[in-house]
């Protein structure tokens, strides 16, 4: 079982200390848990949050000894205050930050050189401190292997559902989202907020709304005209509106939905190649490869011989 320790330093905030415990604690492949979390502080004493109530942990910092992932959620000085955790020690672990507890992760040189990101409120005072990192202002979570970094509150749910799939699968994530009523994954690429809204929130058509119809059409050869004439408005403004809520393309959006789809067939059946390719929208198995080396980084076959189980 993966050990997962989530560090709750003073100060913490509430939303995203919790969701380590909710969402990984939720992963089970046949009945069993493939994680387990623990929350520690650095002395095994009860913590303030950063809203009306304190915490009480269960462990202290030597749970750290034994933890495969670390989690540092943001907490009250996390711009000014260093490395209390030690993290630089520990840096044979898979270390990953919400939010604001990114300048933890720097403070402690583990990001220097690579790719990183925070919340964006955040990103001018981070750049300036921490010129050694290579920040992604704009993206929901960033993972560079054995640190991921990830922005506030919601984008903590979309990198801890990547790294679910990304160590048992798709359709572990999926069972997960099912379980949780999570809303539909989305990838680290996307934008943290909408700089110039052209619709309010719950207005039809937008972003989250294509996404949902999308989505339960995944087998469908939909064309951009298709999915235009749906929302009614042209191919131009649903472009634009699309991009500007997401930061990418309809199209690039769908790919990445259908190689999920076709993830969790490949993982959940024994279905020849072209037959997942046509239950997950793409026109022939050389497409299916294409996009899902593309993506993925594997063949179909060598994903379906990494991640299958009995269907």
């Amino acid at each position: 079982m993966h050990s997962i320790v989530v560090v709750a330093l003073p100060g913490v905030f509430p939303y995203e200390l919790g969701v380590p415990a909710r969402f990984f604690r939720a992963a089970e492949k046949d009945g069993v848990p493939l994680y387990s979390v623990t929350t520690c502080t650095l002395d095994g004493l009860p913590v303030a949050t950063n809203a009306d109530f304190s915490v009480t942990p269960q462990a202290d910092r030597s749970a750290l000894d034994t933890a495969d992932t670390i989690i540092v959620p943001p907490w009250s000085d996390a711009e000014v205050s260093g490395d209390p955790i030690g993290l630089a020690a520990l840096a044979d672990r898979r270390i990953v930050s919400y939010c604001t507890g990114a300048f933890t992760l720097a403070a402690a040189g583990l990001l220097d050189g690579l790719e990183a990101t925070t919340h964006w409120c955040a990103s001018t005072e981070f750049a300036r401190r921490f010129p050694r990192v290579r920040l992604r202002e704009d993206e929901l979570f960033v993972d560079s292997g054995t640190v991921l970094t990830a922005a506030g509150a919601s984008a903590a749910v979309d990198a801890t559902m990547h790294l679910i799939a990304k160590d048992h699968g798709a359709a572990v994530a999926a069972q997960v989202a099912r379980v949780t009523l999570a809303a539909p994954h989305r990838g680290g690429g996307q934008r943290q907020f909408i700089a110039r809204p052209t619709l309010p929130t719950a207005a039809a058509g937008s972003a989250s709304d294509i996404q949902a119809w999308l989505s339960s059409r995944i087998h469908e050869p939909l064309s951009l005209a298709e999915v235009a004439e749906r929302f009614g408005m042209s191919v131009r403004t649903l472009t634009r509106r699309f991009r500007s809520e997401t930061g990418r393309t309809v199209g690039d959006w769908f790919a990445d939905a259908r190689v999920d789809r076709a993830r969790e067939l490949l993982e959940t059946t024994d279905l020849l190649i072209d037959d997942v390719a046509s239950r997950s929208g793409f026109a022939t198995g050389a497409a299916l490869r294409k996009h899902f080396r593309d993506r993925i980084g594997l063949s179909p076959q060598q994903y379906r011989s990494r991640f299958a189980r009995a269907a």
